[in-house]
């Protein structure tokens, strides 16, 4: 299998804000204002169900759709387990999502850019968690 490099991944990740982060931000908006968008009075709350509704859905789709969100099917790339190249389950999911993007970004971006200079393209979540991101085509 070969591995999803670098810019593939980040146009994977563009898309899906499109894809998924607009319709969840205006579902969001709807239920609190558009002034949760600028640091409004419930900016918290609307955050909080923002990143909620966020991580539900692209744990769901990692799960239900064979390790892809619209955006990586659209790019032909596939999140899978390391050791043997299969589907996950929730477990799994939410350690990439929840602990490993968090420790990603925490370290100002870098563990995601790890995955440019890895031998076998994984980023730091892709190392918590277990996980690689393969070509699908």
């Amino acid at each position: 299998m070969e591995y999803a490099g670098f810019w593939v991944r980040v146009a994977a990740t563009i898309l899906d804000g499109f894809i998924l982060g607009i319709p969840i931000t205006i579902f969001v908006s709807s239920l609190f204002g558009w002034e949760w968008y600028t640091g409004g009075a419930t900016s918290g709350r609307a955050d909080f169900v923002n990143f909620l509704l966020s991580v539900s859905v692209t744990v769901a789709f990692w799960v239900h759709w064979g390790g892809k969100t619209p955006g990586k099917k659209i790019m032909g790339i596939k999140i899978v387990t390391y050791r043997d190249r299969q589907e996950f389950g929730y477990g799994k999911a939410l350690l990439r999502c929840l602990l490993g993007y968090t420790v990603s970004a925490l370290l100002l971006g870098l563990g995601f850019v790890l995955v440019a200079f890895h031998k076998e393209k994984r980023g730091l979540h892709d190392l918590i968690a277990g996980t690689c991101v393969v070509c699908d085509r």
